[in-house]
């Protein structure tokens, strides 16, 4: 009788459909708290991402989805920073706790001095 129990939850497990994935999904918004429309990604998109875009200080994006393939990355720019970060479980990407910090002092200070410079026609 066990093993009767035993095949039919075996068979019914095998024959239920998964469910994909679910992802925060955003584009482009100035704040974690726009960003928290669910999506239900596709069967072959297996991760949740988030990009945290800032630039000089001042402007901060954030951008959530689901995607098949992510890799963590982190690049630093001129006047700003990207950083994207994955996971693979349902929601994960809910918090932007992986906030991008800011650029460095120096390097602000280079970009205002090549702004003014550029702006004044000696550059």
């Amino acid at each position: 009788m066990k093993a009767v129990l035993l095949a039919l939850l075996a068979i019914g497990l095998a024959l239920q459909p998964g469910a994909a994935l679910q992802c925060y999904s955003c584009t482009a918004q100035m704040s974690n708290q726009d960003c928290h429309n669910v999506k239900n990604c596709s069967q072959t998109e297996t991760y949740c991402w988030t990009s945290h875009v800032r630039a000089i200080g001042i402007l901060k994006l954030i951008s959530k989805g689901c995607t098949s393939e992510c890799v963590d990355d982190a690049d630093n720019y001129y006047v700003g920073k990207k950083n994207i970060t994955c996971c693979s479980t349902n929601l994960c990407n809910v918090s932007g706790a992986y906030a991008v910090q800011p650029a460095t002092t120096l390097g602000l200070l280079t970009a205002l001095i090549g702004l003014l410079l550029w702006g004044s026609g000696q550059l």
